[in-house]
């Protein structure tokens, strides 16, 4: 399995390299997103994708429990060291699955996660509603994307070279719609007006952003976060 295939779905020591990186890299579009989701001490979390397990550490630090899967056993094997201590107080579990068929019974979830994920996953609205499936009524869906869209010259690159779908927070929320979530929110950061546009219902504001934890690709990325509920 070559770089680039292994930027879908991490394998062996290439993999593990990778993901470690993606822990590091991913860390500013992450935090930006968590900042919009409100993590309550009873939540039980479902991080989809969960990668080299970073953002379960940190959204365990806040929920009663979180779960982490992804179809990726080096992305299971790695969130599961990174998470070794969590995991023995039993706050988190990772299971090696796949979204389109996530192994969970139904209602289970306060807040389902899918950071720099939903790319690679087959028929995106049916996903959807496999996690619309095991969230509980009432539950929050939180979609973060490192793009809106393929419209930029950095995610034009690697697109090139990786089977994945770039999708804009309106695709993203028109699939939402599509599956009955409600209250759906669009957060777009503007990296060059340092500003954050906010889209629900049919309304836009813009708001300044402060937020300044950034590498200088990300400047010229416009990071989305995308919030339902169920």
């Amino acid at each position: 399995m070559g770089f680039f295939d292994n930027m879908r779905k991490p394998k062996g020591k290439l993999g593990n390299i990778q993901l470690k990186s993606m822990n590091k890299e991913h860390t500013p579009v992450s935090l930006w997103g968590l900042k919009h989701l409100d993590i309550k001490p009873d939540d039980i979390v479902l991080d989809i994708g969960c990668g080299g397990g970073i953002n379960i550490n940190r959204m365990a630090k806040k929920a009663k429990m979180v779960y982490g899967v992804d179809y990726s056993i080096e992305s299971v094997n790695l969130s599961r060291e990174v998470n070794r201590q969590e995991i023995y107080d039993g706050k988190v579990k990772v299971l090696e699955g796949n979204v389109a068929n996530l192994p969970f019974e139904n209602n289970t979830f306060d807040i389902v996660t899918a950071f720099e994920t939903v790319y690679f996953w087959p028929d995106i609205e049916k996903c959807f509603g496999e996690v619309k499936r095991v969230l509980k009524p009432g539950g929050t869906f939180l979609i973060g994307m490192e793009s809106n869209g393929s419209d930029n010259l950095i995610m034009r690159f690697w697109k090139k070279f990786i089977d994945m779908e770039l999708y804009t927070d309106e695709e993203i929320s028109s699939f939402l719609r599509n599956n009955d979530y409600s209250e759906i929110t669009a957060y777009i950061r503007d990296g060059r007006k340092k500003q954050e546009i906010i889209k629900s219902n049919g309304k836009e504001n813009r708001v300044n952003d402060d937020y300044s934890n950034l590498s200088f690709s990300d400047k010229f990325v416009d990071w989305v976060t995308v919030v339902a509920i169920k």
